[in-house]
């Protein structure tokens, strides 16, 4: 029996609570046995001496510092070492870890091993005052309100914010060098935190507190750290990296004492975001650039790139994208900008690991609901030509359509929708009522991670209704395509993370039924998922594009079996290098879907590898020569009818034309224009 998502996630919680009584029994200082190493010796020590359990000791400090001491210097909190030992006007970990231990301050924040020590005791301390016996502290589940306020935060929703992410690693494990934490399925006591809504959530957020980038949660900065209004017009992006913690550096921001603040704050592990400071207002973070900059802090430290994860780019990548479009800012390096090249600054962020190639690619790479869409059908009056749509998104949220007409995109756009596809949200296309026209469907995403569809009359978009009330969370990749073959396109995601599960809900032509896990392991963060029948049997697959250097750009599949996707299989082994865009259709008609990828530079190449059904012919081929400029959008679809899919790219920028380079079979034409205005900067186009 396949388990559905939520089948799945009830059974974990139940088999949490049913193990959480069965760690009590085991020693807290040696619950699982590490390679040797003088950290992995350090927590040992530490935790047997105060009777802290080990591995919530490396989960703390994991959270806090990678395990890194970061060369001595302080965070932006001015805390110290693997255990972040503070003193601020506000936080005096670092004193109370001297009281409690004998060990002078210096030795405290210089030396590793007497850090770890220092957390301990501290750890310990806040467990005493919270009450916890000797027996409570051999559950780690129990050791959650101490946790919290190790935080030092502001209030108790920003100290679950921390602790929530301390439990969050025990549950996913531990690896760094020597040191090593097995996953836990521990559900933890919340005590009188259980009252309280992690910060940025729960159900009865104010207006005030809408995010205005809708991935975002809200969290305000304290009032004196930023002010009201603005004296100049926004004209850059300012990159930081935290040198802290993400939910310590929101803490920090709420922390009258700092000073300090930013307008968002983006998480290392998932990308999640934060908003702090409206954008019309000034964020103090860039010293004489906080007139007319919005700042984005990133979670890490400059000396280590391990915090500069893909989750963290792409996520802070549509953020910037999302701002560039929405402030008419060029999409790179003139308008964003590291700390380190603003005048009058002295800080070094984001430092020699930050990839700003790699970033600004990936700024690019959107304006379709995200980096990693790679097909979906716009055939929405059902003549066999595929059509342009763009959504306004914004303030008006309005759809447009510009049909083909076999030669051109209907002169003037017609609205078809007044409002669909909210900021942040991922707007997709697909028949998924089988009817032969193409539909818009939307994925909120966030904490809701609702789906909604709006079915195509043949001229018009019907209302938005909700097909699916929990699919595609956070920040997940959603695809759309028909993956059993009965004719009605289904909806698909790729956690896109460490675990890399697919999940597929089946359209019923009405709604979408549960989501069901379909593979287990594919398309990991930095790759670029796909949905496309490359077999020719009627059923949509599963293709990654693995983009790394000329040496690792491999793309492999998994086929649709109607009930699940088969095992992994390597079809090409050189194809869309580092930041090329990647596409999938059926180029040359005959039934199976093969690969397309835009270099979108100065070269402006398109090449292609069609499918023979067992594999992607293994030449890859130039099919046009200068065809999507940077900053530019391409696509695929059979615009003129004929079976074959053509190459589109909408130019944005300041011309917003939509050109078309038709199949042959063997090639695509020179560019013609089709539309000569749609799809403005800021709008997803398709």
């Amino acid at each position: 029996m396949r388990l559905t998502r939520l089948s799945w996630r009830a059974c974990a919680l139940l088999l949490a609570t049913a193990l959480a009584g069965q760690m009590t029994a085991t020693p807290a200082a040696a619950s699982h046995p590490v390679a040797a190493g003088p950290l992995a010796s350090a927590f040992d020590r530490a935790a047997g001496e105060f009777d802290v359990p080990r591995d919530l000791l490396v989960a703390v400090a994991y959270g806090e510092s990678r395990l890194e001491e970061h060369g001595g210097l302080p965070s932006q909190a001015n805390g110290y070492g693997v255990m972040h030992l503070v003193s601020n006007p506000t936080q005096h970990s670092l004193e109370r870890a001297a009281t409690l231990t004998g060990e002078p301050v210096d030795r405290l924040r210089s030396v590793t091993s007497v850090n770890v020590r220092g957390g301990a005791a501290v750890l310990r301390d806040l467990a005493d005052s919270e009450g916890l016996t000797a027996g409570a502290r051999d559950r780690l589940s129990a050791w959650y309100p101490a946790v919290a306020r190790y935080s030092a935060a502001v209030n108790d929703a920003t100290a679950r914010l921390y602790a929530d992410h301390v439990y969050d690693l025990l549950r996913s494990g531990i690896t760094a060098g020597s040191v090593r934490v097995a996953p836990y399925p521990v559900r933890p006591e919340l005590g009188r935190y259980a009252r309280v809504a992690p910060a940025g959530a729960g159900p009865n957020l104010a207006a005030a507190a809408v995010p205005e980038y809708g991935p975002a949660r809200w969290i305000a900065a304290n009032g004196g750290n930023y002010q009201a209004g603005r004296s100049s017009r926004i004209t850059t992006v300012v990159v930081h990296v935290t040198q802290g913690s993400y939910a310590g550096t929101v803490s920090w921001f709420q922390n009258p004492s700092s000073g300090v603040s930013a307008h968002y704050v983006v998480k290392s592990s998932n990308g999640e975001i934060t908003q702090m400071v409206r954008e019309g207002d000034t964020a103090y973070h860039a010293r004489s650039a906080n007139p007319y900059a919005v700042g984005i802090e990133h979670e890490g430290f400059v000396d280590n790139p391990a915090w500069f994860t893909d989750a963290m780019y792409r996520s802070s990548a549509a953020l910037t994208r999302y701002l560039c479009d929405k402030y008419g800012l060029p999409k790179n390096r003139t308008a964003i900008k590291g700390h380190n090249e603003l005048p009058g600054n002295d800080h070094t962020d984001p430092g020699p690991h930050w990839n700003w190639n790699h970033y600004i690619s990936l700024v690019n790479a959107g304006g379709s609901g995200g980096p990693y869409l790679a097909g979906s059908p716009t055939d929405f009056t059902g003549d066999g030509r595929d059509d342009v749509v763009t959504f306004t998104q914004g303030s008006l949220n309005d759809v447009y359509v510009a049909a083909s007409t076999g030669s051109a995109f209907a002169g003037t756009s017609v609205k078809w929708n007044d409002f669909f596809g909210l900021t942040g949200e991922t707007l997709l296309t697909g028949d998924v009522n089988g009817d032969g026209k193409d539909d818009i469907l939307a994925f909120t995403h966030g904490t809701l991670a609702d789906v909604y569809v709006a079915l195509s009359t043949g001229t018009s978009f019907g209302g938005g209704l909700k097909w699916h009330d929990w699919f595609a969370p956070g920040a997940e990749v959603a695809a759309v395509g028909d993956v059993n073959g009965d004719g009605r396109d289904d909806i698909i995601t790729f956690t896109h993370d460490t675990n890399a599960d697919v999940y597929v809900a089946l359209s019923t032509g009405t709604g979408f039924g549960p989501g069901v896990k379909w593979h287990e392991y594919f398309s990991i963060p930095g790759e670029f998922p796909a949905l496309g029948d490359i077999d020719g049997d009627g059923r949509d697959d599963i293709i990654t594009f693995t983009q790394g250097p000329a040496a690792a750009s491999d793309v492999i599949v998994a086929l649709s079996t109607g009930g699940s996707f088969g095992a992994a299989q390597k079809w090409h082994d050189l194809f869309a290098v580092g930041a090329e865009q990647p596409r999938v259709g059926d180029i040359n008609g005959d039934g199976r879907d093969d690969i397309v990828t835009f270099t979108c530079n100065a070269d402006a190449d398109v090449y292609a590898a069609v499918s023979t059904g067992t594999g992607f012919a293994g030449t890859t081929v130039k099919w046009n020569d200068f065809f999507c400029l940077a900053g530019e959008f391409p696509y695929l679809g059979d615009a003129n009818g004929d079976g074959m899919d053509d190459i589109i790219v909408f130019t944005k920028g300041a011309t917003n034309d939509v050109h078309v380079g038709l199949s042959t079979g063997t090639g695509f034409l020179g560019a013609t224009k089709w539309h000569d205005y749609f799809g403005l900067n800021g709008e997803t186009t398709l």
